[in-house]
């Protein structure tokens, strides 16, 4: 029995192995078929790509073609309106590029006459075409170059000087000299600006020409900041922008100063009242001297009626009169402070009305066309008004503060020679 088991089972494990050999083979030749079924799909869709792009192509250019024929066939249909305009729409764009070839042409100080015809018309032509490609290409790609520029000492020196855009530098080695460049108007040769560079930026320019790196100062508002360095006014100079106006707007504020200053250092001497003034009479042998050393100024001009003068009419009045005497004396020259306050910006409004009538005139004579023409009446307009509030603010400011001080001893003086009237200092005594 038991041969014949294991002979049972070694024929199973043969059988076993046979069918596991060609499950194997069958595997290896399903995935050989497989890759080539995807190599297939492949190349089938790179070639069906290939043809989809070739046909998107031809219905690209299909369409072009569809368009231009419709453009062409709308052409021959087109009104007469949409024909002018059209024609008068090319003539715009054809006078815009004639203005800005002429206008780089004239910024590159270029020669336009051999390209005007006799009326004097611009004509475009390839070699004005040339010319800007070559003047392009230069800018693009700049060198330095030696020219003749005028130094800040007004001295033509050949300097080298580099384009870059529309700025331009120069420096000369040889003398240590150099910065950024400007034309005037009507000057062949250009300048250089002074007082721009310092002695670090010129070291810096000098690096730069040497080794073509290095940090360099340049303008970037293209001219606007040497104007305004050249337009800046001393105060004498602001001054005399406003015309005639502005002399007695200046006298008036030199007044209100000097009035200020006089009436401010005699406030400032003058002794304060004092608040407990009757409990000091109260405490003092008014027969005695001793007033006069604790009482000074008003105070003891007014002890000095009580003394020598019993409770009566007669003594009020004499307070009276001393009171109003001191009050003229206190308020002597304020008005001065406050009048010169209003009348400086009245004067200032008077110089601007007169600046704007001489703008007017000079725009009804010349026109507007010229900022320059005009400008010297609005400078005269702004320039008195601004000088009008400049004296009038401070003098508003240090007439109510003098007024302030002045009512101040007026009102503590008064109280004080009402409360004096009723005391009978000689009983007291």
């Amino acid at each position: 029995m038991r041969l014949l088991f294991f002979a049972l089972l070694f024929c199973f494990s043969a059988n076993t192995a046979a069918d596991s050999s060609v499950l194997s083979e069958r595997v290896v030749n399903s995935k050989l078929a497989l890759s080539k079924l995807q190599q297939t799909i492949n190349e089938e869709s790179l070639q069906y790509q290939t043809r989809l792009e070739q046909s998107l192509r031809e219905v690209e250019a299909l369409r072009a073609q569809a368009e231009s024929i419709r453009r062409a066939s709308d052409e021959k249909v087109i009104s007469y309106e949409q024909l002018s305009e059209r024609v008068r729409a090319w003539r715009e764009q054809d006078n815009y590029q004639r203005m800005v070839v002429q206008s780089f042409f004239e910024q590159q100080n270029l020669a336009l006459s051999a390209f005007k015809s006799k009326n004097g018309d611009l004509t475009l032509s390839p070699s004005m075409f040339e010319i800007l490609k070559h003047e392009l290409v230069n800018k693009i790609s700049p060198n330095w170059q030696e020219k003749p520029v005028v130094n800040d000492k007004g001295e033509i020196i050949d300097f080298n000087v580099l384009n870059l855009g529309p700025l331009a530098l120069a420096y000369n080695s040889e003398l240590a000299q150099g910065g950024l460049l400007t034309r005037k108007i009507n000057q062949t040769l250009p300048n250089i600006i002074p007082n721009i560079y310092t002695e670090s930026q010129l070291e810096h320019l000098a690096t730069f020409v040497d080794t073509g790196a290095g940090f360099i100062t340049f303008d970037p508002t293209l001219g606007n900041a040497e104007k305004l360095l050249h337009k800046q006014d001393n105060v004498i100079s602001h001054i005399q922008k406003g015309g005639v106006w502005a002399l007695p707007i200046l006298i008036f504020g030199l007044i209100s100063l000097i009035a200020t200053l006089v009436k401010g250092y005699q406030l400032l001497l003058m002794p304060k009242p004092s608040n407990d003034f009757i409990e000091k009479i109260k405490q003092i042998d008014v027969s005695s001297l001793e007033f006069n050393i604790h009482f000074k100024g008003a105070e003891k001009a007014l002890i000095d009626i009580a003394v020598n003068n019993p409770v009566s009419e007669h003594r009020d009045d004499q307070l009276v009169a001393f009171l109003m005497q001191y009050r003229y004396r206190v308020e002597n020259y304020l008005g001065v402070v406050a009048t010169s306050a209003a009348i400086a910006p009245l004067l200032g409004l008077l110089g601007t009305v007169s600046g704007m009538i001489n703008t007017f005139m000079m725009m009804n004579t010349f026109g507007t066309g010229d900022a320059a023409t005009v400008s010297g009446g609005i400078s005269e307009a702004l320039v008195t008004t601004e000088l009008g509030l400049i004296v009038a603010i401070p003098s508003l400011i240090m007439s109510a503060l003098l007024n302030r001080k002045a009512k101040s001893l007026n009102t503590k003086l008064e109280a004080n020679a009402i409360k004096l009237s009723k005391l009978d200092i000689l009983s007291h005594e």
